[in-house]
């Protein structure tokens, strides 16, 4: 990622992002119901949401984002809630040995994939194959692009691309918050 795009996010961080609402989306909700606690990776994690929601169900978690803004803004609320997430400031492309050191039950990325370009995804999937553990669970949120438009979004050869990797276990599709179609996918090995 290009240092440009990096200090724009940085400077998201100083007010308010609007990917950043506070609230636990309901499909992580649904999954912290229905699977037993393990250990979880939040790629993208920013400022921590979700990434403390399954801490609090007891889930082992470590969150990556490559903000430091967001990390010590997930950091903090680690500290008040009392909670003992992982919050490592890094690129999901290059991760650290002790990030990926042991596989993960349930790899979570709220946005993140769909805001590499091709070459990260690439890296990206390939170390995805190492971080999950056998019958682990890949959660995924992104929102779609037109196929040749510029920036961050999902085109459905990318998505396709995912499902070459992974097995699809289940997606629902939707719009965010611009009205842009947009899908949850859960993947798994």
């Amino acid at each position: 990622m290009n240092l440009l795009r990096r200090l724009s996010f940085e400077f998201r961080y100083l007010h308010h992002p609007p990917w950043e609402s506070g609230i636990v989306p309901p499909e992580v909700v649904d999954f912290i119901t229905a699977y037993p606690p393990g250990r979880a990776l939040d790629l993208g994690c920013g400022s921590g949401t979700s990434s403390l929601a399954l801490a609090r169900a007891g889930w082992t978690v470590c969150g990556v984002d490559f903000v430091p803004r967001a990390i010590r803004m997930a950091r903090q609320k680690n500290r008040l809630a009392g909670l003992s997430v992982d919050f490592i400031v890094g690129d999901v492309t290059r991760l650290s040995t002790s990030v990926s050191d042991s596989p993960y039950n349930l790899v979570l990325d709220i946005g993140c994939f769909h805001g590499l370009n091709a070459r990260g995804q690439g890296i990206y999937l390939n170390n995805l194959e190492k971080l999950l553990a056998p019958g682990g669970i890949w959660l995924i949120y992104g929102f779609f692009k037109p196929q040749e438009s510029p920036g961050s979004g999902l085109t459905a050869h990318e998505s396709e691309e995912m499902g070459k990797r992974v097995r699809l276990l289940w997606r629902t599709n939707g719009l965010d918050k611009k009205d842009r179609p947009s899908a949850w996918f859960c993947f798994t090995l």
